[in-house]
């Protein structure tokens, strides 16, 4: 069979799909890769002989649209730049696909993300192609996770996610109509989740089915619960990050700054804009200080060098940071490096979600939007994490409090419990791949 990959949106939302991508490859499937343009190096390194495809997401994420304009008190303005996100680079996606699957002479599923799955599942339309989707959070209506934070009840929790939907199909109900129309397909009235459930098209859930008991036997063999992916040994070791065992250069350094402490704390926030880098490092640092830790600062797709935070240098000086206390690095190994550590302080991406609770480590999850709250919320109730918005971080005193509301042996405990009862990651990538070739077109 031949697969094509239509991945957009931030690492977090590529790589797990590569797992995948890589899986049907070694079962002898055609795969064929189309990434966010900022991402084809990685999809390089891993020799999928990626090819671009949609816009970059590290510069949609650093504009002003999402940085100011989201965050907007000004009703009006927020809402227009909700709209104008939820359908960034659709025209591009459309006609990269399109091109994509000339080139190749079709295929027999296409496979997306959560992010662009209406031009995707427009495309397949089209083309009269089988299609699965990759989801790194519940996304649809279910009884079980709510999607607002305190919500509690299956009544209510129904109520919440309807009202999602509507909200959702609100703001992207012309443009999808718009991508129909340049398919000369008809509009439609209903919304995507309802289309995708009638046609029986595969979600794959690759998440685990520990932190939402009662979800899989909701939902059934269309929307089966994987668990979270992850590349294997052989592929983390080709993106040689940090921690990996090939580093060079000054990040060199990190196993022996490692060796010569305590386990750390780690903290990163991935391919989220980190608004005061240098309020970052100082609370970091000060949050050491009070809790008697040490701390790896993982720059992600920051720049903290103007935080005196060069990567690998292992300072934060102008920040006024102890540069034995905090370290900051570039991007890293999570499955070697975060083993090493005591507890983390992320966005509360699934990915980096799902990298802490395999290495056992309890959370402060500092989120921004979309599904973070949500996995804030879900690692709060299996005790094993706490959750702040990321603004509220650089706060005094904040970081330290979250820090010392985990830094205990109970909650180490339980964490460590619930990261033995995950699903193993190849397992999880097993599962996913068997799901997207049983939703091929005949």
């Amino acid at each position: 069979m031949r697969h094509v990959l239509a991945l957009v949106g931030s690492r977090g939302d590529v790589q797990p799909a590569l797992a995948v991508g890589l899986e049907l490859r070694r079962r002898g499937h055609e795969v064929v890769t189309g990434v966010a343009p900022n991402l084809v190096p990685l999809a390089e390194r891993l020799g999928l002989d990626p090819v671009p495809l949609g816009i970059d997401s590290a510069a949609l994420l650093g504009s002003d649209l999402v940085r100011r304009d989201m965050r907007s008190a000004h009703l009006v303005r927020r809402a227009r730049a909700l709209r104008a996100v939820a359908s960034a680079g659709w025209d591009e996606l459309r006609t990269g696909l399109l091109a994509l699957l000339d080139d190749v002479g079709g295929a027999d599923t296409v496979v997306t993300g959560l992010l662009g799955q209406e031009v995707a599942a427009a495309v397949a339309e089209r083309r009269g192609l089988g299609m699965a989707a990759l989801h790194y959070c519940p996304v649809r209506a279910n009884a079980v996770v709510s999607p607002v934070s305190g919500l509690r009840g299956p009544g209510a929790t129904r109520a919440a996610w309807a009202l999602g939907e509507r909200v959702r199909w609100d703001l992207t109900r012309r443009a999808e109509n718009d991508q129909r129309g340049e398919l000369a397909l008809a509009p439609t009235r209903v919304h995507l989740p309802a289309r995708l459930r009638d046609a029986g098209v595969v979600e794959v859930q690759a998440y685990d089915p520990a932190l939402v008991p009662g979800l899989a036997g909701e939902w059934g063999p269309r929307r089966p619960l994987t668990g979270f992916l992850a590349l294997d040994d052989a592929a983390r070791a080709r993106l040689r990050e940090t921690g990996s065992g090939t580093d060079t250069g000054p990040e060199a350094g990190l196993g022996a700054w490692l060796d010569a402490g305590d386990p750390p704390v780690y903290v990163g926030f991935g391919s989220m804009p980190v608004a005061d880098p240098p309020g970052l490092l100082a609370a970091v640092d000060a949050a050491c200080a009070d809790l008697g830790a040490r701390a790896l600062v993982s720059a992600g797709w920051n720049d903290f060098t103007a935080a005196g935070g060069a990567s690998g240098a292992g300072g934060a000086d102008g920040a006024g940071a102890d540069e034995q206390r905090v370290r900051v690095v570039g991007a890293v190994d999570h499955a070697a490096v975060l083993p090493r550590c005591r507890a983390a302080v992320h966005h509360g991406g699934a990915g980096t979600t799902a990298a802490v609770l395999r290495a056992g480590l309890p959370a402060v999850v500092g989120w921004y939007s979309a599904d973070q709250p949500m996995w804030g919320g879900l690692l709060r109730d299996a005790g094993v994490g706490v959750a702040r918005r990321a603004s509220t971080l650089t706060r005094p005193g904040v970081l330290a409090g979250a820090l010392a509301e985990v830094l205990d042996d109970a909650t180490a405990a339980r964490a460590a419990a619930l990261g033995s009862r995950l699903v193993p990651p190849d397992r999880a990538v097993a599962a996913a791949a068997d799901a997207i070739t049983s939703s091929g077109r005949a």
